[in-house]
């Protein structure tokens, strides 16, 4: 009676195991971090990940008649900082990652401040070998570190200010 009972908590503790090492299409909670995995007609996946309070869209501009865009330019991201932090959780993966021509597009929003406000989605081959936990680990860190600085002013009406970036592995 025994042998089935271990049996049976083997097989769900190595389904929880192999749920955490490649994205599934729909919902998914990686150590606390929500994802919504979608397969788009293309050879990429996407990975949203923006917080509950952003689920309606982000804040708009509030004047009257439509504020100058932002220039190249008049924003500046740490890229070195995300860089590094992705660099560093998949330590163990960067060789196979560039022999496989692998890259990471991630879709920051920045409030005002410069600090990130949320990052809607990431765009990842659909065979990655990035796993959900390492995304996971790298959104957590990527949102904590990562800052945005401004020069102009047409800022300013913005009170979220996107920007992509694409990591070529």
């Amino acid at each position: 009676m025994k042998h089935p009972i271990i049996f049976v908590i083997l097989a769900f503790l190595s389904s929880a195991v192999i749920s955490q090492d490649k994205f599934a299409e729909g919902k998914m909670i990686v150590e606390g971090t929500a994802f919504e995995i979608s397969f788009p007609r293309t050879e990429n996946m996407v990975v949203s990940s923006s917080l509950p309070q952003y689920k309606n869209g982000y804040p708009l501009p509030k004047s009257p008649t439509p504020p100058l865009p932002i220039r190249d330019g008049d924003m500046i991201i740490d890229t070195l900082t995300d860089r590094t932090i992705i660099y560093k959780v998949l330590k163990d993966k960067i060789e196979k990652l560039k022999m496989n021509g692998e890259q990471l597009t991630i879709r920051y929003v920045f409030g005002q401040d410069g600090n990130v406000l949320d990052i809607s989605s990431y765009s990842l081959p659909k065979n990655t070998l990035i796993t959900p936990k390492e995304l996971a680990q790298i959104d957590k860190c990527l949102r904590k570190k990562v800052k945005a600085t401004f020069k102009e002013r047409e800022y300013i009406e913005f009170p979220a200010i996107r920007y992509g970036r694409q990591i070529r592995f």
